[in-house]
């Protein structure tokens, strides 16, 4: 996490936990809360290795580059446990807890977990970890990530310090690094600049994008949709990934919202619709497979 990006792009957040840090009143539990492409995951990473690090900075944040902070980011800590399904079951909160009833803290005297995308939690894994929030251990520290605040449980919040992630925009940073296309693309999807970074540094990410572009051009053809399937969106191939898939999902977005496809209002409607429901099936299980066949074959009714 670029501690400069967190301390301009989201202040409040900074100010709050760097004053926890400063003063050693770190809470047993937060909920970070806020829309989607909000830097709520690298925060709480850097967050993690704050608590731990040895050599913080002058407001309390980790070095990021001793021994105990490249642990954390490496998640090899013995201290630090980070859960990020699509959907956290009941199982990963007991295996959560059994995690560190196996384990005892190190010099830092300090274990800390990550729940990603708590708000999409099973109603049985938020009454387990009910039952580990209520009563708290010493040191241990837990950081719940949500996009929305209103889908966990009332008595969840209750127990969590809630830290309000205002929506941020890394379009202006991502000018210095790449095309004003990719930046506006990358920052209207909702990546973050650590992610928008990591992608950029891809060799295939410019090569997705052509691809996003040719195909939206052509979505009427069978052709086209043979093309996907044995060239691009292999089974069992590289590219056959949640994260590569997203991407190009938004990339075909993109072109739809910015009128690269030559098609009527009602249509272009109707297609977009399509790509964001299926943006979020992503965040479930699936047969990848059959998920893009599927939507393939359902652009193709929408435009034709």
């Amino acid at each position: 996490m670029n501690k400069e990006y967190l301390k301009k792009a989201q202040p409040i957040v900074y100010q709050t936990l760097s004053n926890a840090l400063k003063n050693k009143r770190v809470a047993n539990a937060y909920l970070f809360h806020g829309p989607k492409g909000s830097s709520k995951l690298e925060t709480a990473i850097l967050f993690a290795q704050s608590i731990v690090c040895e050599h913080t900075d002058f407001d309390g944040f980790a070095c990021q580059e001793c021994e105990s902070c490249k642990r954390i980011e490496n998640e090899k800590s013995l201290d630090y446990m980070i859960v990020s399904n699509d959907r956290i079951k009941k199982k990963d909160i007991v295996d959560l807890q059994a995690f560190f009833e196996s384990t005892s803290a190190g010099k830092q005297n300090a274990r800390i977990y990550i729940l990603d995308h708590y708000d999409k939690a099973t109603p049985d894994a938020s009454n387990s970890l009910l039952k580990f929030l209520e009563e708290p251990s010493e040191g241990i520290y837990g950081i719940l990530i949500a996009d929305e605040k209103s889908n966990v449980l009332p008595t969840i919040q209750s127990r969590c310090q809630a830290i309000h992630f205002k929506p941020e925009s890394c379009e202006y940073l991502l000018l210095e690094n790449t095309s004003e296309e990719n930046a506006k693309m990358l920052a209207e999807s909702g990546y973050t600049y650590d992610k928008a970074i990591e992608l950029l540094s891809l060799p295939d990410f410019e090569v997705l994008k052509q691809v996003a572009l040719e195909y939206i051009e052509h979505a009427s053809s069978f052709a086209q949709i043979e093309k996907m399937q044995t060239s691009v969106f292999v089974n069992k191939s590289e590219c056959m990934d949640k994260d590569w898939i997203q991407l190009w999902i938004q990339w075909v977005l993109f072109y739809v919202k910015n009128d690269r496809v030559n098609l009527p209002l009602e249509k272009k409607v109707k297609l977009y619709s399509i790509l964001v429901e299926n943006m979020d099936m992503l965040y479930r299980p699936v047969d990848l497979g059959l998920f893009m066949d599927k939507l393939y074959y359902d652009i193709r009714k929408a435009v034709i």
